[in-house]
């Protein structure tokens, strides 16, 4: 359960996004895509990293996440994050998959986290 939210940049500079913390101490951010395409990829790289990755409880990842409310145009950023453990040949699989270059897919996840955070 959200505790606080705030609108807020956490580098000067760099574009706002909401921060919370919850009521088990957790600290989480959401953050804006800036375009459908952007949107689009880091969907697809979710579900590629949910297969790769499965829970190793052996529950489904997306009932998990929609246990209290149906999600929506929301995408798993720790489980895209994941992307820079695969293994090389894999990491290149899904970058073909996604229409992109491995070297890509990693660029584009450092640009997301430079943009806001680091």
């Amino acid at each position: 359960m959200i505790t606080t939210l705030q609108k807020t940049n956490l580098v000067p500079g760099a574009e706002d996004a909401l921060v919370y913390t919850t009521i088990t101490g957790a600290i989480g951010m959401f953050v804006p895509f800036v375009s459908r395409d952007e949107y689009e990829l880091f969907q697809t790289l979710e579900m590629h990293m949910r297969v790769e990755f499965p829970p190793l409880c052996g529950r489904d990842h997306l009932a998990y996440r929609s246990f209290y409310a149906p999600i929506k145009n929301v995408v798993d950023g720790d489980m895209c994050e994941q992307y820079g453990m695969v293994e090389a040949l894999k990491q290149r699989e899904i970058g073909e998959n996604l229409g992109r270059k491995a070297t890509e897919v990693a660029k584009k996840l450092e640009d997301m986290r430079t943009r806001y955070a680091f």
